[in-house]
């Protein structure tokens, strides 16, 4: 009897057959708990559900429901198919009780190249944690933004043509762009209009990073630091070094370090009322890229392949150590979504693209498939990243840049 009730379980989509009675069960598994499909291909899970002693079911059929169902299809036999490229959440359900399985759905294995739409060097990207939607900038005033993971890319109105190098989203609709001759955008619509803000600087700025709303920081050259704490209604102005500063982040204490030409490294723990410079420098070598996880765990990369991090000298010491990536490599940017696995993107002849599985003490070469030099890399996961560069080119991965 009980297996004819379940068998009338049987569904598939977003509109699953409502289930009839059946005895109490204690708990429903999904195998796997998390796996990845590609797109237009198929696998199938697996469900097992638990009487209330704790035994298993033998048999029987569950309701099967792809929550985001843009991203994966399944039918009732729990055999999910890739749809668009994302992660989605499965459930499989019976009865009083149900479970959730992450599907992991990519286009294609390795970095590969995305129409940007545009032939101008793309100097910055960054995405929202969906991986959905993003944008990317660059010289002449371009900006170009996707909505769809980077399948398809559109120019958006920025209404300059000064190079932009920096882009940062604080959620779907607002975003800031720098560039050159002091040069600072805001769009509140997602980048459907783009407007001029004033800043007291004429500097070029390089970099850009918001902590909230209404907080965040532009660098550039000179040494220059502006900081807001009202969306960019007003801005402070500052030079803890005369070095070009070429890179920025902040974690989410308020704490954050610039880095930039010289190996300077300058950092913060009032939230950028006031800066400190690392002293000695760990590296003469000019310094493009920084990002911050915490005191503990922060990175840096430049020129001929230098990558250093930081590290715990004692419970309230850190301290910057040298370390390099490869000499023949000059990188731009680097970009850790976990503490142990990070990228970092350049140019070494070629456009480089390097990952590292252990915090930065060892990295390895990728496939980047373009030949042009990367200068900005933004992850979402530890999966899902881009990196922009010359003459237009963005290169994708949803696999961590493995084969």
């Amino acid at each position: 009897m009980l297996a004819a009730v379940l068998a009338a379980l049987a569904g598939c989509g977003t509109n699953p057959i409502a289930p009839g009675p059946l005895p109490p069960l204690s708990a429903i598994v999904i195998t796997p708990a998390s796996d990845t499909v590609q797109v237009g291909q198929t696998k199938v899970f697996k469900a097992v559900a638990y009487d209330t002693l704790g035994a298993p079911l033998a048999g029987g059929s569950f309701v099967w429901q792809s929550l985001d169902p843009a991203i994966f299809s399944v039918n009732s036999f729990g055999q999910v198919r890739g749809v668009a490229e994302g992660v989605g959440r499965l459930v499989a359900s019976a009865s009083n009780r149900s479970d959730t399985a992450t599907v992991w759905v990519y286009r294609q294995s390795g970095w590969y190249t995305q129409a940007s739409r545009t032939t101008a060097n793309l100097n910055g990207v960054f995405f929202l944690p969906d991986g959905r939607s993003g944008w990317a900038v660059g010289n002449s005033g371009v900006i170009v933004a996707t909505r769809d993971a980077g399948d398809s890319w559109s120019l958006q109105v920025s209404l300059t043509t000064f190079n932009l190098n920096a882009v940062w989203f604080t959620g779907r609709d607002t975003g800031w762009a720098v560039g050159n001759g002091g040069t600072v955008r805001r769009t509140v619509d997602g980048g459907l209009n783009w407007a001029n803000v004033v800043v007291p600087a004429s500097e070029n700025l390089l970099d850009v990073v918001f902590v909230a709303r209404d907080t965040g920081w532009a660098v550039g050259s000179g040494g220059v630091i502006l900081r807001t704490t009202d969306a960019g209604g007003h801005w402070l102005k500052s030079y803890p070094t005369i070095q070009v500063l070429r890179g920025i982040s902040f974690d989410g204490s308020g704490d954050g370090w610039a880095v930039g030409d010289g190996g300077v490294i300058v950092g913060t723990h009032d939230r950028g009322q006031s800066w400190f410079v690392v002293q000695p420098a760990v590296t003469s070598s000019q310094l493009k890229g920084v990002w911050r996880r915490s005191e503990s765990l922060s990175w840096a990369m430049g020129a001929s392949g230098v990558s250093p991090r930081t590290v715990l000298m004692t419970p309230d010491t850190t301290s910057w150590e040298l370390r390099s990536a490869g000499s023949s490599f000059d990188l731009e940017d680097v970009n850790f979504p976990e503490d142990g696995i990070g990228y970092a993107v350049g140019y070494n002849g070629v456009g480089a693209a390097l990952r590292t599985d252990d915090g930065g003490v060892t990295w390895q070469a990728q496939t980047s498939n373009t030949q042009s030099r990367l200068n900005d890399v933004c992850f979402v996961d530890a999966l899902r990243g881009w990196a922009v560069g010359n003459g237009g080119t963005i290169v994708h991965t949803s696999r961590g840049g493995l084969p």
